[in-house]
This record gives structure tokens, sequence and C-alpha cells, in this order.
């Protein structure tokens, strides 16, 4: 008897441990950061939170892989001049811009937080690959 008691006490227990965390989550990508951008410029912005702005300009069009930390997305066939705003309130933020110019010229890539420009890359040719990874912010 007392061995049914515990064993349906131990999962009345995960049940409720599971309940209240339903919806909480630790690990959001770029995505998740531009839904929270959003809701955060209306509330006026939350303690501690920084504005990255991700850029690339070019001739046409450019294939952009771009994220925060491990979090990355595409824009495959974007039109420049291409712009990501995102949130963060992390302690550590490493944005990364990787782009490859779908024709020739020259593309440039550039990454702002908080306002001030904190890293600038350009590359010139022939489906071009230019790269921006900003670090220590």
């Amino acid at each position: 008897m007392r061995t049914k008691l515990t064993t349906a006490g131990v999962v009345v227990l995960a049940v409720m441990a599971i309940a209240c965390g339903a919806g909480e989550s630790d690990t959001a990508g770029p995505g998740a950061q531009d839904q929270a951008a959003g809701a955060a410029d209306k509330k006026g912005g939350k303690k501690g939170e920084k504005k990255i702005v991700l850029e690339v300009t070019g001739p046409k069009s450019a294939d952009v892989t771009y994220g925060l930390n491990a979090d990355q997305s595409q824009a495959n066939g974007a039109k420049l001049p291409w712009k990501k705003e995102l949130t963060s309130a992390e302690a550590i933020v490493i944005p990364t811009i990787v782009a490859q110019s779908k024709g020739s010229g020259k593309i440039k890539c550039k990454i702002t937080i908080d306002g001030e420009v904190v890293k600038e890359n350009a590359s010139e040719g022939e489906f071009a690959v230019v790269t921006c990874t900003a670090d220590n912010f």
C-alpha cells in the first residue's frame, strides 16, 4: 500500500512540475527575439536589453545567414539593402552576419549595438562573401 501511495505522489509532483514550467523557454532564436523586440518597443523596452541591428548592402540581392550567439537563421535571395533588428537581455551577445552576393560588385555588412557601430566589413567580386561578427558585447 505504501509503495502505491508513494508512486502516486511522485507522479502528481512530476505533473505539477511540468505544468508550472509550461510555456517557459530559456532558448529563443532570432525569430523569437524579433517578436520580443516588437513587444519591448511598445512597453518601452526591458531593463538591460540590447538593441542589435544587422545590415547588408550591395548591388541587388544576397543569401544572408544571421543570428545571435548559437541561434542562426537564413534569408536566401534577400533584396539589398537588407536590415534585421533584434533584441537581447543576455549578458554576452555575439551577433553574426554572413552574406554572399548573387552577382558581382561590392557587398558590405554592419552590426550596430545600442546605436554604436561595432563591426563593419566588405568584400568585392563575383559571388563575394562577407562576414561580420561582434563579440564581447
